[in-house]
């Protein structure tokens, strides 16, 4: 059995035999074509190990342990001991310390990165051949160069490292925040490959920081209705003995049938939650929404998920510019690899086009008017534009009472008097602030 260079690890048994198959098999794919041979799941393992432990170091006996004089042993060694002795080692620490998903991030990260550094076969020259000189040690000129090269390897490497751990880390971060207590974290372990190609998104960067400072808050108040089987949430009078208060039964008979007959017995209140349709985001992507505008809008749209989440909501989320494209839809009970791919749709959309509000909406219309088992709830449609477009009030009167829907249209650093005679609430933003995302996610 294999054994591990890292201090501490020990043998790598088959559980370590898989993680290392599956970090080099998710850098492959990430890379796209087939690594390097001398890049072996040992030293995926190896690598993994130094970024997973607080204070990795090299086992005493490893060059022991690697003399077989295996090439691959070889580049396995020379990668760990550079690896171990890179400073930029302790700059990705703070982000995949004891973090197993974000340690396989940065691990497939540096294996994809150092495998188009490194020649697709290093040989040793064999025992006849000769430098240019005819001088020298013939094994310890090429040793040296493949020292230097898997140096310079290791530090672009560990760049590369650095920044896919770090926007893992936020991706993480926000999955928990957005998810809490609906999702699980260890399903997230299963997303590698997602979180490492979402990573690598020019927009997600600029997305989690607007998210990282924006209060996704829990829902100020989940709606609720009144029910004699729900769960208790204060007091009030009645004649529901069903939900009588305990302190009655120890009233006087006389005290107890006055207080029925005048509807005074004190009685728990009980509530369900309110039955809502779904929670429905309608994206401007025009031309006109390129920059902070539409980083904002992605970022109110994640906010706004965690508000369908907490209420139980459907969540529907749609991107539009002159046309309607395909939207995306989630549950309450997601997945974290659902959130993910939350993440990503809205991490590659690009601004450009014109804009045809009428047309997103009537197709979110469409949308909802799918689903049974919400045609008679209330829904909302919160519609994030900068209002560049001309309308007709009736037609959208005529598809807001068809839908069945609420219209929040949300104006970034613009206005439409047309959407604000016809909307349930018009708010018009101006700074792209937190406070002006909270007003946004604020409704019941």
């Amino acid at each position: 059995m294999a054994h591990s260079i890292i201090a501490g690890v020990g043998e790598i048994d088959e559980i370590r035999m898989y993680r290392g198959k599956k970090i080099i098999e998710l850098a492959s794919k990430i890379g796209g074509e087939q690594l390097s041979d001398v890049l072996t799941p040992e030293l995926a393992i190896d690598v993994y190990y130094s970024f997973y432990l607080p204070i990795p170091l090299l086992e005493d006996d490893a060059h022991q342990l690697l003399e077989t004089g295996d090439q691959r042993d070889i580049i396995r060694l020379a990668t760990v001991s550079n690896l171990l002795s890179n400073v930029n080692l302790w700059r990705v620490k703070p982000y995949t310390v004891s973090d197993s998903i974000t340690s396989i991030v940065a691990s497939a990260s540096f294996i994809e990165k150092i495998s188009r550094m490194l020649p697709r076969k290093l040989t040793r020259p064999s025992s006849g051949s000769r430098g240019k000189e005819g001088e020298g040690n013939q094994s310890s000129a090429p040793q040296s160069i493949n020292d230097d090269k898997i140096m310079e390897a290791v530090q672009k490497a560990m760049e590369a490292a650095e920044r896919d751990a770090k926007t893992a880390k936020n991706i993480k971060q926000v999955v928990a925040k957005v998810g809490v207590g609906k999702t699980s974290l260890l399903e997230f372990d299963e997303s590698a490959e997602e979180v490492l190609r979402l990573a690598r998104e020019t927009d997600v960067s600029r997305i989690l920081e607007k998210v990282e400072g924006m209060k996704i808050a829990v829902a100020r108040s989940r709606g609720e209705d009144r029910y004699s089987k729900g769960w208790t949430d204060g007091l009030e009078y009645g004649v529901d003995v069903e939900r009588v208060h305990h302190s009655q039964i120890a009233l006087p008979d006389d005290y107890f049938y006055s207080a029925y007959a005048n509807g005074r017995l004190l009685l728990y209140r009980k509530v369900l939650p309110a039955s809502k349709g779904p929670l429905y985001v309608l994206l401007d992507k025009s031309g006109s929404m390129v920059g902070s505008k539409i980083d904002w809008a992605r970022a109110v749209a994640i906010a706004l998920f965690r508000k369908a989440v907490d209420e139980g909501r459907l969540f529907y989320v749609r991107f539009f510019d002159s046309v309607a494209y395909p939207p995306m839809k989630l549950k309450p009970r997601s997945k974290s690899s659902d959130i993910v791919r939350l993440l990503s749709y809205l991490a590659k959309v690009k601004a450009g086009g014109g804009t045809d509000i009428t047309r997103a909406t009537a197709a979110a219309v469409e949308d909802m008017g799918s689903i049974r088992s919400t045609r008679n709830k209330v829904s909302d449609v919160i519609l994030i534009t900068d209002g560049e477009d001309r309308l007709s009030a009736e037609l959208m009167r005529k598809i807001i009472k068809k839908g069945n829907f609420r219209l929040h249209s949300v104006m970034v650093q613009g206005h439409n008097p047309y959407l604000q005679k016809i909307s349930y609430r018009y708010l018009v933003v101006k700074k792209l602030e937190e406070s002006d995302a909270i007003r946004v996610i604020d409704f019941r």
